[in-house]
């Protein structure tokens, strides 16, 4: 019986704990899904400014059809504001293009900005949308997102998919004002090395850099506030399905280490003998071997 009563005190005790650490990473996701519309909100007011119709639409639908779905598991309980938000963001799209005047546009995107912001105080809460380690990793998750989005977005030097370009360049930009916000708050000489590297990243946006780059300094980038806030970072849930796409050899040039190589579906990872690693049909591996091909 003594044994049963010390299990159950410490379940008691680890219990409340754990359903902090759970919530808090719930609130994180909310939080993330925000600080990307707000990313796409931007982006659409510089397509707005350049009269791109295309690109404007865009951004004005990417939240409703990317994010919203991860917003409303975490809304289960406020189906009034949930309704609101989707409405909101629905028509955002019919109020916010280039065939309304741009005043008109601007009222529409700033009245979702507002929704935004009250989901956030909904869902988070002042306290913790306040908090610095908080800031620091949503910077992170957005800097995540923004490697995998210009990893699909520039090849060769050249933007094949302006749509990813200008998301990846709008989620540096968001978490850029993340960190502006809490700049003060910092070491002058953390402050100082962080927006040098902000302005690396942003040379390498304008240069179309090679993926590999961007990805360097981004990480550098997430490797300060990694620093700062004692929180690792979480690779984007999209890195692997972006990777897969890659060749084995031009994965590793994206500093992908070799045993980490993604293969696409129905083939498997493989070394040769000079270690290079390949991806092959599973039918096909015993025959390598026999040619003395792989290890």
């Amino acid at each position: 019986m003594k044994f049963l009563l010390t299990i159950q005190l410490l379940l008691l005790i680890t219990m409340p704990s754990a359903f902090g650490d759970y919530d808090r990473d719930a609130k994180f996701e909310f939080a993330g899904t925000l600080e990307e519309t707000l990313g796409h909100f931007w982006a659409l007011e510089l397509n707005l400014d350049e009269k791109n119709s295309k690109l404007a639409l865009v951004h004005a639908t990417h939240p409703i059809s990317e994010l919203y779905d991860t917003m409303q598991e975490h809304l289960s309980e406020n189906p009034d504001f949930d309704a609101k938000l989707q409405e909101t963001l629905m028509d955002l799209q019919n109020k916010a293009n280039t065939d309304v005047a741009r005043e008109d546009a601007q009222i529409a995107i700033d009245e979702a900005k507002g929704i935004i912001q009250e989901a956030r105080d909904l869902v988070v809460g002042q306290e913790l949308s306040q908090e610095s380690e908080f800031k620091m990793q949503l910077i992170n998750g957005l800097l995540e997102t923004a490697k995998v989005e210009y990893h699909e977005a520039v090849e060769d030097g050249t933007i094949k998919e302006m749509a990813e370009f200008q998301d990846g360049s709008s989620f540096v930009w968001r978490s850029q004002q993340i960190f502006d916000d809490m700049e003060d708050t910092l070491d002058p000489i953390d402050s100082s090395r962080i927006n040098q590297l902000y302005s690396e990243a942003w040379e390498h946006f304008d240069s179309n850099a090679d993926p590999s780059d961007v990805e360097n300094i981004l990480d550098a980038i997430i490797y300060e506030f990694e620093e700062l806030s004692g929180i690792p970072s979480i690779q984007s849930e999209h890195e692997e399905e972006v990777f897969s796409n890659l060749p084995p050899l031009k994965q590793i040039d994206a500093g992908v280490e070799p045993e980490d190589v993604v293969c696409r579906d129905g083939l498997e990872l493989i070394f040769t003998p000079s270690s290079e690693p390949a991806c092959v049909k599973p039918n096909s591996i015993s025959r390598l071997i026999s040619f003395g091909w792989t290890q």
